[in-house]
């Protein structure tokens, strides 16, 4: 399995090494305005045309040891910066399992295919969210409630 990781490793430093170019937002409104609709109209790309690997070519949690998780971790975030999509994680100490497991199945959606977008899997319902446990903004109580 570790020679299968590497590869894939090494596909996803070839997306990093590729990076798109970051936005330079013009100073005067009109154009600001234009450049701003073109982001918010992008379009998802299927993640084999953004980082050259798909869902279908990540490995289930269960298949890989934890060294693994956190090597495939650090080559998929580094190749999706490269790529001008930013994740961030919602709360603290969360298990490389639990993050890795979400942002695999962030690959069936594909990726924006502007650069300017942050992945941050806080939909804003506390309840379904994966990360609650970890998430400071988590209050069961306040949930009970509604």
């Amino acid at each position: 399995m570790q020679k299968y990781i590497n590869q894939l490793i090494e596909d996803l430093k070839e997306a990093e090494a590729n990076p798109v170019q970051e936005i330079e937002f013009s100073e005067d409104y009109d154009e600001f305005v234009k450049q701003m609709k073109l982001i918010e109209e992008a379009t998802h790309e299927p993640a084999e045309n953004v980082l050259g690997i798909g869902y279908i070519e990540l490995p289930p949690v269960e298949r890989l040891s934890k060294a693994q998780i956190q090597q495939l971790m650090i080559a998929i975030l580094n190749a999706l910066s490269a790529k001008g999509t930013e994740i961030t994680f919602p709360g603290n100490n969360i298990p490389v399992e639990l993050a890795y497991s979400q942002l695999r199945e962030k690959f069936k959606e594909g990726f924006y295919s502007m650069p300017g977008w942050i992945i941050d899997f806080c939909s804003g319902y506390c309840p379904d969210c994966a990360f609650k446990d970890y998430c400071d903004n988590y209050n069961k109580e306040e949930w009970d409630k509604l």
